[in-house]
C-alpha cells in the first residue's frame, strides 16, 4: 500500500526537510543525533506521518530552531484538529513586540464578548455552544495574558471598513468602538485606523499578526478560512513585515484614529 501524504502536514514536512539540508545533516546523521530512525524522519518531511512532540522537540533541539518548530507543530496540529480559532498561546509572555492585522474584523483580543460571539459564530460552521462559549473566553483572557507582559508592545492596524459593519447591530458595536476607544488609550497599545479609498492594496495579504521575541528569529502567524498557519521563515516574515509597514505608513495617526473612532461611535 503506497503511503499517502497528509495535506495539513505537507508544508510542515517540507519545512524540515530546508532545515536539515541548510544543517547540511543527511537522515541517517539526524536520526543518530536525535535517536528516531531515518525511516521516520523520512516519513515525516514527505507529510506520509504524523510526527509526535517527542521527535518535534529532538527536531527542535538538533535544527537549532529555538522554539519555532514546535510551535509551528502545534499550529498544524490545531488546524487539523478544527480548533485553529482558539488562539495560540505559547508566545505571550517572551514577546517583545506583536503587530495586528485583519482585512475584515478586529484582532480576538480586542473583541468583546458580544462582538467575539456573533463573529465566531458566524466563521466557524456548526459551533456547538460549549465551543463558542470557550472561544468567547479564550479571547478575554487572552488580552489578559498581554496585559501580564508589561514590556510588551502591542501595533494593531484596523481597516475603518471593520469600524463600519454592524455587526449584531448599534448596540453592540457600539459597546465594541467604546471598548477600543479605552484600549487606545492603553499604554504600550498603538492603534490605527486605515481609512477607506486609500490607494494601496498591502491589505490584500489578509489576515497576519508578526511576533517578535528577543534573540529569536521573528514569527509570522497567518489565518484562512479553514485554518492558520505558524512560521519563521524569513521570506515569508520580510513579506508580511514589508505589508504591515505600508498599511502603517497609509493608516491615520493613533491620535486621529482615536478622533475617527469616537466619530463613528457617536452616530451609532
Amino acid at each position: 500500500m503506497v503511503d499517502r501524504p497528509k495535506p495539513a502536514w505537507v508544508e510542515f514536512g517540507k519545512h524540515v526537510r530546508r532545515l536539515r539540508t541548510q544543517a547540511n545533516l543527511s537522515l541517517d546523521r539526524l536520526a543518530r543525533l536525535t535517536t528516531y530512525s531515518a525511516t521516520y524522519h523520512s516519513k515525516i518531511e514527505r507529510a506520509v506521518r504524523v510526527p509526535n512532540v517527542g521527535i518535534v522537540e529532538a527536531l527542535d533541539r538538533e535544527l537549532g530552531t529555538r522554539g519555532a518548530l514546535l510551535r509551528m507543530w502545534r499550529d498544524v496540529a490545531r488546524s487539523e484538529s478544527g480548533s485553529w480559532y482558539e488562539q495560540p498561546d505559547e508566545y505571550e509572555k517572551e514577546a517583545t513586540e506583536i503587530r495586528f492585522f485583519h482585512p475584515f474584523v478586529l484582532p480576538g483580543f480586542l473583541q468583546t464578548e458580544s462582538y467575539a460571539r456573533i463573529i465566531t459564530s458566524h466563521s466557524v460552521p456548526n459551533i456547538d455552544r460549549e465551543s463558542l462559549e470557550k472561544t468567547v473566553g479564550m479571547r478575554q483572557a487572552w488580552r489578559r495574558l498581554l496585559r501580564e507582559n508589561e514590556d510588551l508592545r502591542l501595533s494593531v492596524v484596523i481597516p475603518e471598513f471593520v469600524l463600519t459593519r454592524l455587526v449584531g447591530g448599534a448596540e453592540t458595536m457600539r459597546e465594541q468602538l467604546e471598548r477600543l476607544i479605552q484600549e487606545s488609550q492603553t499604554e504600550g497599545l498603538t492603534l490605527q485606523v486605515l481609512p477607506e479609498g486609500i490607494s494601496d492594496f498591502a491589505w490584500t495579504v489578509g489576515a497576519f499578526w508578526l511576533v517578535y521575541i528577543e534573540d529569536q528569529s521573528p514569527i509570522v502567524c497567518t489565518e484562512h478560512c479553514i485554518g492558520g498557519h505558524m512560521t519563521s521563515e524569513a521570506r515569508y516574515v520580510r513579506k508580511l513585515e514589508s505589508a504591515y509597514n505600508r498599511l502603517q505608513v497609509w493608516a491615520l495617526s493613533p491620535n486621529d484614529s482615536l478622533h475617527k473612532i469616537k466619530a463613528l461611535r457617536d452616530v451609532l
